[in-house]
């Protein structure tokens, strides 16, 4: 029978030496992800959503109701006269506001806005901002959030 000694074993490794490869791995593995972030750097990445968007026709939104409009935070409001599009982005922090029967309220801070967005309570500096909304020659509504309207003006119906 042959045995193998003990002694022909590998040299095993104390913990002094064990922590010092995994300090040395560690600090390399760092190194090179800086390095691949910095390189990164130069290259923009900076994809601005667009500030134009269709929504769909006048008939797709009851009459004076607003209408949420999902992934874009802009309520939709559509009376007899005109179609409006209302910010939906509490001016405080930034939160998603939700249609309450009198007006909006932001679920993070409180804040209160009215029907016509002006803010009513609350840690809010500002009303709502109010965008405007055009028709493309197919009759789909665009809402461009780039231009600011006054809570009067919308576009007639």
């Amino acid at each position: 029978m042959n045995r193998k000694r003990i002694e022909d074993s590998p040299k095993d490794i104390n913990r002094r030496d064990f922590l010092g490869k995994l300090a040395i791995g560690s600090m390399t593995g760092v190194g090179i992800m800086t390095l691949l972030g910095s390189l990164d750097l130069p290259i923009p990445r900076i994809f601005e959503e667009t500030k134009k968007f269709k929504v769909g026709r006048i008939v797709d939104f009851p009459l004076n109701a607003y209408t949420f409009i999902e992934g874009k935070n802009v309520f939709v409001y559509r009376n007899h006269i005109m179609i409006k599009a209302l910010s939906a982005v509490c001016t405080h922090l930034g939160c998603v506001v939700k249609k309450i029967q009198h007006g909006f309220e932001c679920p993070c801070h409180g804040s209160c806005y009215d029907q016509l967005g002006k803010v009513t309570s609350g840690p809010a500096p500002r009303s709502l901002e109010w965008f405007q909304v055009k028709k493309s020659p197919e009759g789909q509504l665009i809402i461009d959030t780039s231009r600011k309207v006054d809570s009067k003006d919308g576009l007639l119906v």
